[in-house]
């Protein structure tokens, strides 16, 4: 009987520990306006806190969609057709543009699901064109994104 008892307590021990151990680690990664005065509301903290980060995520995404769609059609509005013009069909627009290593290529699509364009369709759109990684060099970023909008995006007749 005592030794469970000892048994028992060594691991009753050993649980606060850990929990101790996590309940640091979970303050350590909260923005001090979620981190309050009693270890028992750290939890509520970084509910709050994951809650706050997703609607940030969410405003950001939407803005960074609109930027996209106001460069892209500003900057070549031949090569963009919006999702309307598409019928909502896969993707809404292509936009390809240098960065410091090579070139970006930014499909957008108000669709999901099965409507949804795969990476790997892009990927082999690219393949398709003759690039390679590293292959890049002195390449025609207009042609490439003419291309791309014509193999990507299906034409609706405009």
């Amino acid at each position: 009987m005592q030794k469970k008892k000892l048994l028992h307590r060594d691991i009753e021990r050993q649980r606060r520990q850990e929990m101790a151990t996590l309940f640091a680690s979970l303050r350590d990664h909260l923005p001090l306006q979620y981190i309050k005065r009693a270890v028992s509301e750290h939890v509520g903290g970084a509910v709050n806190f994951i809650k706050d980060t997703e609607t940030r995520i969410k405003e950001l995404s939407a803005r960074r969609d609109e930027l996209i769609r106001e460069t892209c059609y500003t900057s070549n509005p031949d090569l963009a057709r919006t999702a309307s013009e598409l019928g909502n069909s896969v993707p809404a627009s292509v936009m390809v543009q240098p960065c410091v290593s090579g070139f970006e290529v930014a499909v957008s699509s108000d669709s999901s699901g099965p409507q949804a364009l795969p990476l790997s369709r892009v990927l082999e759109a690219l393949q398709e064109l003759g690039l390679e990684v590293n292959s890049f060099g002195c390449l025609d970023l207009a042609w490439l994104q003419q291309k791309l909008v014509e193999e990507l995006i299906p034409s609706t007749g405009y």
